[in-house]
């Protein structure tokens, strides 16, 4: 056995550095099985330290197997009894994957999220609410309703209809945490009766791949201003699309109440389903917001997606959907297979945000707050950018999308971009097939960008650019 050397300089303490010796002593091979190591006693002498600080390396290796209680309270090595055993080689060997790599560079501004202002909410209030729920203790010990807690899914149903126009039971409601959670147990429903799936191109790429992960096949449907291609969706042979009519992700195109008709027709004529991603419908900057398609829904096919991130803080985790009656009955049947996955405290403090209008406060705060950030944002583009960038400017939402007049490609322009402290996302992300655009065009977002801050911003991507 090596000698021990303890380094009382270290942050690391004196028992763990310890522990380490004699782990690394008996992984290779310079203690054998059945070998005694030294006494507690003796050993705290030795090295000039505690009983304590030897007795609690010893413990450890004994809770771990590495050692055994031998005759006389003298601790023997144990077999490892590991057919090619071999240590693990520390963590700082591993190398870092390419998105921990980007992250240590400096970023300045996230052109890439549509994360929330720091600005935009009262966090003291919400502080209120929270410490409110934490007196009922008996709702806290629970795991709560399956569906989610019925005085939220209340709230919900009365939001929907007076903001939506969509009239739905509370016991339509189910509540989870984040779309992506819903998206999965929406599919378990759904792939009983489809096997495929239309999708708008460009979409959603993420619920395309909760669907393929899945076992659905995907089938991309081109998207004009109007919505989707009906021709296409009438040949793709599908009976089952998935949508943002109010505010399509990530062109903005907003569908018309004609082509709205025409598909829940089409939904109605094949046994179809429509799932409506209700995405960033909030905000609208001239006039009311687009009602959502649910609510011209008479023969009961849309399943309705609706998610709180943009309103309140995305790390309150909380999403919701509408069932059909007939998806309703399917997911009552399964219902015991369904754990509630949102935080009951999170539920309940909403629930009496809501009811008390905050919540509909908190929107027309953001709206004012984001229409504003949007025309500084659109000017310091016409500006800075001029003739060198197309906008494709719509009314709602808290991104833009830019064609760029260069002969670099959009990746280029990302990784240049990068080099300049600003993160942006390509729109080929967002295509399962070819991209048709001659320019390449990127992705924008102003949601985080600091007001104050946003010429400065647009600065530093036209000197990485041009």
């Amino acid at each position: 056995m090596d000698s021990v050397m303890l380094n009382t300089d270290s942050q690391e303490p004196l028992y763990i550095q310890l522990y380490h010796f004699f782990r690394t002593q008996i992984e290779q091979g310079r203690l054998n099985p059945g070998e005694k190591i030294p006494s507690i006693r003796g050993l705290a002498k030795n090295l000039s330290v505690s009983k304590i600080t030897v007795e609690k390396a010893y413990q450890q290796l004994l809770s771990e197997g590495y050692i055994e209680n031998g005759n006389r309270s003298r601790y023997t090595v144990n077999p490892l009894e590991l057919a090619g055993f071999k240590p693990a080689g520390p963590l700082s060997t591993l190398k870092p994957l390419k998105s921990e790599e980007q992250a240590k560079k400096p970023l300045r501004y996230d052109f890439a999220s549509g994360d929330m202002d720091s600005n935009g909410f009262d966090f003291s209030l919400w502080k209120r609410y929270i410490n409110k729920v934490f007196l009922k203790k008996n709702r806290l010990t629970s795991y709560g309703d399956a569906k989610g807690e019925a005085e939220l899914r209340r709230e919900l149903a009365r939001y929907l209809q007076e903001s939506r126009g969509v009239y739905a039971h509370q016991e339509q409601i189910i509540v989870g945490a984040g779309t992506q959670h819903l998206l999965h147990m929406l599919c378990s429903l759904l792939k009983t009766s489809y096997q495929s799936i239309a999708f708008e191109e460009p979409g959603f790429k993420q619920g395309r791949r909760i669907f393929a992960d899945n076992a659905f096949s995907i089938i991309p449907v081109t998207m004009t201003k109007d919505g989707l291609d009906m021709n296409e969706l009438l040949h793709s042979q599908a009976r089952l699309v998935y949508l943002s009519p109010s505010h399509q992700f990530p062109t903005g195109y907003i569908m018309p109440i004609g082509q709205r008709n025409r598909l829940l027709a089409w939904a109605k004529a094949n046994q179809g389903t429509i799932i409506e991603d209700d995405y960033d419908s909030e905000f609208r900057y001239f006039g009311r917001p687009i009602p959502a398609l649910k609510g011209l829904d008479s023969a009961d096919c849309v399943v309705y997606l609706g998610s709180l991130s943009k309103v309140i803080p995305p790390s309150i985790r909380i999403s919701y959907m509408v069932l059909p009656e007939r998806l309703l009955s399917l997911y009552q049947k399964n219902s015991s297979l369904y754990n509630q996955s949102a935080s009951t405290l999170e539920q309940l403090a909403l629930a009496q945000f809501m009811a008390d209008g905050h919540f509909a406060r908190q929107i027309r705060r953001l709206r004012k707050l984001y229409q504003e950030k949007r025309l500084l944002f659109l000017e310091a583009v016409r500006k800075i950018l001029g003739a060198q960038a197309e906008v494709n400017e719509t009314d709602a939402g808290l991104h833009t999308i830019l064609s760029i007049k260069s002969p670099l490609s959009a990746q280029e322009l990302v990784q240049r971009a990068w080099q300049k402290g600003c993160r942006v996302v390509p729109l080929q992300d967002y295509y399962l097939e070819t991209v048709p655009h001659k320019l390449p065009q990127v992705i924008l977002y102003f949601s985080k960008i600091p007001e104050n801050e946003i010429k400065a911003a647009i600065q530093l991507l036209k000197e990485a650019w041009f």
